[in-house]
């Protein structure tokens, strides 16, 4: 792995690109049907629910890809890590009932110290044993803010509970009874998820598929995931003002 490329693969900031107008999408359905009131009845079912995973997994994956690639990692997780306190100090303050806490940019900073951290150790591991590796510990973990690790949503071993009692535990997967975010992604199991995007980055940079395509043109898709930070931070506060214009009408 190399985390300090100077080449930027425009194809991964197209995916990422996609990526965020699902996402502002997404919310600006939820904003119609929980806070103007109409009824999107699909939202509400398997369809909006897929669809809400799908955007989840697609942003963790393409950050552990563009990891491998990027430059200043430490910095970048700062900065996320720092965008995310931002964003659950202006939750509590404004919708304290859909206060955020450790959600999707404090996950995605706390990633990339942790990958930057762990750098030495991950690039000793061949990239097909590291995505196999990532996807078990994935799977085996996926139950770990719910008591304990399992598969899917079996149980097969408990965690102490002494874990979950305290207060201070939620952000790595050990949320206790009383715990509430409207947007949570713990490190466990989350991130296993990057780590398996950071290998298969590159497992494709060394099957040559990463120079091939950054001879690509950069197109709108590609501008859009370049500035997706950016975009994630303003789009609720003007889907919020769409919406109450459209209360108002309906």
């Amino acid at each position: 792995m190399d985390i300090n490329t100077q080449h930027r693969v425009h194809f991964l900031d197209s995916l990422r690109g996609i990526t965020i107008i699902h996402m502002v999408l997404f919310h600006f359905c939820y904003d119609l049907v929980f806070f103007v009131g109409i009824n999107i009845s699909w939202y509400t079912q398997w369809p909006g629910n897929l669809w809400g995973t799908y955007i989840r997994w697609s942003f963790i994956l393409i950050s552990g890809m563009v990891f491998s690639m990027g430059r200043h990692p430490v910095k970048r997780g700062m900065i996320l890590l720092g965008w995310g306190c931002v964003l659950t100090l202006a939750t509590w303050a404004a919708v304290p009932e859909a206060m955020v806490r450790f959600g999707i940019l404090s996950f995605l900073g706390t990633a990339s110290l942790l990958g930057a951290l762990l750098y030495p150790w991950l690039k000793r591991m061949p990239a097909q044993w590291g995505m196999l590796c990532s996807a078990v510990l994935l799977a085996v973990c996926w139950t770990v803010p719910q008591g304990g690790l399992g598969t899917g949503r079996h149980i097969l071993m408990k965690i102490p509970e002494s874990f979950y009692d305290t207060s201070f535990l939620y952000w790595l997967g050990f949320p206790s009874e009383d715990f509430y975010s409207s947007d949570y992604f713990p490190v466990f199991p989350w991130i296993f998820l990057f780590f398996f995007g950071v290998f298969l980055g590159e497992f494709l940079r060394y099957k040559g598929v990463f120079e091939w395509m950054s001879r690509k043109r950069p197109g709108t898709l590609a501008f859009l995931g370049r500035h997706s930070l950016c975009i994630y931070l303003l789009h609720q506060p003007v889907l919020y003002g769409v919406c109450i214009i459209l209360k108002s009408l309906y």
